[in-house]
């Protein structure tokens, strides 16, 4: 087995190397110890966050750094809003970079160090995080004892002598042997991190020789290609209440913010406290160089607002007004906006959503700031911005309304009048239009990016509205037209409401199964009925469709009065010239006691549509001198299907009995072949469907002639009524192609039609 990837490798090679490495690692460590430990808590696990050891390092890098740059420090807060990329790609002047250099836990006491160095960095800009988190009567405090003991040791291993300022007068004497004021200290600092420092290089230069060691790098290295793009976009946390429900968030607030709101960081001082004193000196330093000032606070969840008591943040906003009109400062205070709630990776920071406000938001105030121009010049509704119904306004359909008057009604899926992002994580997956050749309409919707995201749990993903507006009271079936290509990847939510109303529960309509080969299919198909909508006339209805599978696609929407369409068996394309009902002439028919009556194919009182691939089929009228009447009517069209699990269309004929006794039907029809020669015929009495008897017309002696059925067993179907009985003679369209010309109706059981003809 070979142990190095070197084909030349021996043992004794080996030992060689080990050695020559080991004691020239002793020679290094010894002179440059601090710079390996820099590196290592830059990009390694040697502390819990590479973040906490970038500070330095990223600085020395943006001083020698060709491009303007706009840099950001403070808390997570402002750590986990700035995307300096995005920011910079968003602004007008594409000669700035925007880098995030925000460290998690910082307070403006442990971020005065950094002052010197920053200066030296020249920036144009910096934007200095100012919530009221930052403005807290600075006590002892054991473990924030211990991150300032942490934090300060961190900073003195990577900084050089240069970077000792005027800074060193606020720092508490507790606090003072954690900062290296020369060489020989910051080699003692060194030596807690060391040891484990010079583990972890050795493991990262035998890693690239040897295939059995494994080295990982948790964030790249200033010489890294992907160094500088890092210091603008951090490693942020994974989400969080963007993976909760509503009632998940809420009972969190519930359980902590009572608490919370009593804490330090809701209860902010006006001044004297060792964070306003590190503030201002922040602030002077940075003036006094000639680098302007942003301060920036961002809005909390909003869940966290009515926890506060009124005026309880006062100390806070005076503090920031303060500050923003000092010279050379100006502020951007966003802290009071109501922005939507899936913005928020938890109570105070802002998750994926919200970073992409923001820096939609923050990216013209730079320009303007940078201009030269006042904040309320740039945007004046800073601080008052409500963004509860963000989802909705930055999601935009056509606003049309689709007339619901017909029997079918098709609404394309890329037509939608109103839309909303989806929340939380599903923000990022959106409906996005495509095309292709085998799609109705100008294209399809289709959920993007593809990454296999499924939303449960009551997270909704991006929605799609349809307004509709009824014209006539009924139920309505909700057919919807999709794909996917695997069981990840092909369902939908869908539901409805009338205007001013709570939504119906959501239903999924789901597209793959065993029969499933990418092709557009009507849903739902297995297993369950379309959804139903009830409406009356003039209703107005907002028919709505969820994203619950990224990857999914809808092509359009069916909206239907008929409760037996099957559009599996049919495109129902065919169907959209029918008329809503299908309608007669309303005649009842009067049989006759000691006689018979005629009644001609065409006179029908009712019909109805057919059942299953029948639902395009009609009884159509064809005239005919031949035909009683010069008319008869023909199941068109002639495709060879037959009605046998489903009813095709059926024409339906009122007879009133006005006296008691059985009566007979014959029916006069033809076939050109075993194929198309058979109708069913049924009566219907007392709002009961009685057997359905098949009459067949094609025989052996058959050469396209009418004839009177049932012609060979001479048993027609009878009925048996009392006196005054209504009841409906139905005649069926069992075989396409088949001929119907007229019905004779006696009470004469040995009637014979031929004789009677």
């Amino acid at each position: 087995m070979a142990v190095a990837k070197h084909t030349d490798f021996s043992f004794s090679g080996l030992i060689v190397s080990v050695l020559s490495l080991f004691l020239s690692a002793m020679f290094v460590l010894s002179s440059v110890g601090p710079a390996i430990v820099t590196d290592s808590l830059a990009s390694t696990n040697l502390v819990s966050n590479t973040r906490y050891g970038v500070t330095f390092p990223a600085l020395n890098s943006l001083e020698n750094h060709d491009e303007d740059s706009v840099i950001a420090i403070g808390s997570s807060i402002i750590q986990a809003s700035v995307d300096g990329k995005c920011i910079s790609e968003s602004m007008k002047n594409n000669d700035i970079d925007v880098y995030n250099l925000a460290i998690s836990g910082a307070n403006p006491y442990t971020e005065i160090l950094q002052i010197p160095a920053l200066i030296r960095a020249d920036p144009e800009l910096v934007l200095l995080d100012l919530g009221p988190n930052g403005l807290w009567d600075f006590k002892s405090d054991s473990d924030l004892d211990e991150y300032i003991q942490f934090r300060f040791t961190i900073n003195s291993i990577a900084m050089q002598h240069e970077d000792i300022g005027n800074w060193t007068d606020l720092i508490r004497e507790a606090d003072r042997p954690w900062i290296a004021f020369n060489n020989a200290e910051r080699i003692e600092l060194t030596q807690s991190y060391s040891q484990k420092s010079f583990e972890l290089w050795l493991q990262s230069e035998f890693s690239e020789h040897f295939d059995s060691i494994k080295f990982e790098q948790k964030a790249p290295l200033p010489d890294d290609e992907n160094w500088i793009e890092y210091l603008m976009q951090p490693n942020w946390p994974a989400p969080n209440f963007e993976l909760k429900t509503q009632e998940e968030v809420m009972k969190y607030f519930e359980e902590k913010m009572p608490r919370k709101a009593t804490q330090g960081v809701y209860n902010p001082k006006l001044n004297d406290t060792l964070n306003h004193k590190s503030y201002e000196y922040i602030i002077s330093e940075l003036t006094n160089a000639g680098i302007e000032v942003l301060l920036v606070a961002t809005p909390h969840h909003p869940m966290v607002y009515p926890y506060l008591e009124d005026g309880q943040l006062d100390n806070f906003n005076d503090t920031f007004e303060r500050y923003s009109s000092y010279d050379g400062v100006k502020g951007v205070n966003m802290f009071w906006e109501e922005w939507h709630d899936s913005m928020f990776r938890d109570r105070n920071h802002l998750g994926v959503n919200g970073r992409e406000y923001f820096c939609q938001r923050l990216a013209p105030i730079i320009d303007g700031v940078l201009e030269g121009k006042n904040i309320s010049d740039i945007d004046s509704t800073i601080g008052t911005i409500n963004l509860s119904n963000y989802l909705e306004e930055s999601c935009k359909g056509s606003g049309f309304t689709s007339i619901i008057d017909g029997q079918y009604k098709f609404i394309q899926a890329e037509s939608y009048s109103n839309c909303a992002r989806g929340e939380g994580v599903a923000f990022q997956d959106r409906w996005e239009f495509e095309s292709s050749s085998d799609n109705e309409g100008s294209g399809f919707l289709h959920a993007l990016p593809e990454d296999s995201s499924q939303y449960k749990g009551g997270i909704a993903g991006s929605r799609l509205d349809y307004q509709l507006e009824f014209t006539t009271d009924g139920s309505y079936y909700v057919w919807i037209n999709m794909k996917g290509n695997s069981y990840g990847n092909d369902s939908i939510g869908i539901s409805w409401k009338l205007q001013g109303q709570e939504y119906l529960p959501i239903e999924k309509y789901e597209s793959f199964g065993w029969s499933s080969e990418g092709q557009w299919e009507w849903e739902p198909e297995f297993n369950r009925e379309p959804m139903i909508i009830n409406a009356s006339a003039n209703d107005d209805v907002t028919l709505s469709i969820w994203m619950t599978e990224d990857g999914v696609m809808i092509d359009e929407i069916l909206i239907t009065t008929d409760p037996n369409l099957k559009p599996k068996n049919i495109d129902p394309h065919q169907l959209i010239n029918q008329q809503l009902n299908c309608e007669g002439s309303d005649s009842i028919w009067q049989a006759q006691f000691d006689g018979e009556v005629t009644i001609e194919a065409e006179e029908y009182s009712r019909c109805s549509y057919g059942e299953g691939e029948s639902i395009a089929h009609q009884w159509i009228i064809v005239e005919d001198i031949n035909s009683s009447q010069g008319a008869y009517l023909a199941a068109m069209p002639d495709e060879r299907v037959h009605m046998k699990e489903e009813r095709g269309p059926g024409l339906h004929y009122d007879i009133h009995f006005p006296a008691s006794g059985t009566y007979y039907v014959w029916i006069s029809m033809r076939g050109n072949s075993y194929g198309n020669d058979t109708v069913g015929l049924n009566w219907n009495f007392n709002e009961t469907d009685g057997n359905m008897s098949v009459i067949a017309s094609f025989a052996w002696n058959s050469y396209g002639q009418w004839e009177w059925e049932p012609q060979t067993s001479q048993v027609p179907l009878n009925i048996s009524v009392s006196g005054g009985d209504l009841a409906t003679l139905s005649v069926w369209m069992r075989e396409d192609g088949v001929e119907f010309d007229r019905l004779i109706i006696t009470n004469d059981a040995s009637f014979d039609p031929y004789q009677g003809d």
